[in-house]
């Protein structure tokens, strides 16, 4: 049981996304939990946006709520959101069913009351599993998202853990897993995250990794809903204008 709740590929509870498939172009996507967050995101975007990576930001609702002009930026510059509850309590693996569909159903909620979408993804906070939140999850319609590597940056850590715990083990089809944000304040350290995140990308590329979009990765639509005219990054506006 101790397995179905904690490892991050297994389906006892129901059906989740660990990965994409190896079979096709030697891609891996970059993910990150937990934010948004007001120094770490906008350092995490400017450092995407300098090696030209697309990533999947999966949001606390709270936090979305705190910074809505960060989350606007996230889907602006071309990156995808997710649902990583509203709370991202500790006690959540306690909830029942209504618990985890109030927490899917609100964070979705504040994610399209700012940017006009709805995820169709959720991730589990703390990579932790349970039937109540499997069924809320499929009740709302959403994919499990886990990740085939995490860098245990949420916790202390150095630049040199979080490559050695990304970088050697990537394989076709990984979903990496990192933080921009925090579980509770904003006063996580982000000196290691942020330092590791170009040796990351550039030792992904040397090992002959490309970097994808999660959406493409695992062929999925990230949204329930079409990302809104207002919501869209530029050139998607530009379009949409002229349409």
């Amino acid at each position: 049981m101790g397995h179905g709740i904690f490892a991050s590929r297994s389906r006892l509870w129901g059906p989740l996304v660990w990965r994409g498939d190896a079979s096709l172009p030697a891609r891996v996507a970059l993910t990150f939990d937990d934010g948004p967050h007001p120094e770490a995101t906008p350092r995490t975007l400017d450092l995407l946006a300098k090696y030209g990576v697309r990533a999947t930001f999966f949001v606390i609702g709270a936090q979305a709520g705190k910074w809505p002009e960060l989350v606007r930026r996230i889907v602006s510059e071309g990156h995808l959101l997710g649902n990583h509850s509203f709370s991202h309590t500790r006690w959540g693996g306690f909830g029942f069913t209504a618990y985890w569909s109030r927490e899917i159903e609100r964070t979705s909620r504040v994610i399209d009351e700012i940017a006009g979408v709805r995820p169709a993804w959720f991730r589990p906070p703390f990579g932790v599993k349970q039937w109540h939140m499997h069924r809320a999850v499929r009740r709302a319609g959403n994919t499990m998202i886990t990740f085939t590597g995490r860098a245990l940056d949420g916790l202390a850590t150095t630049p040199e853990r979080i490559v050695a715990r990304l970088v050697p083990g990537a394989a076709a089809g990984s979903i990496l897993a990192l933080h921009d944000g925090s579980v509770s304040t904003v006063d996580r350290p982000v000196k290691p995250t942020i330092e590791a995140l170009p040796r990351v990308i550039e030792g992904l590329r040397a090992r002959g990794l490309a970097i994808a979009p999660l959406d493409e990765l695992i062929e999925a639509a990230p949204y329930a809903s079409p990302v809104s005219v207002e919501a869209a990054p530029a050139q998607t506006r530009a379009g949409a204008l002229n349409s």
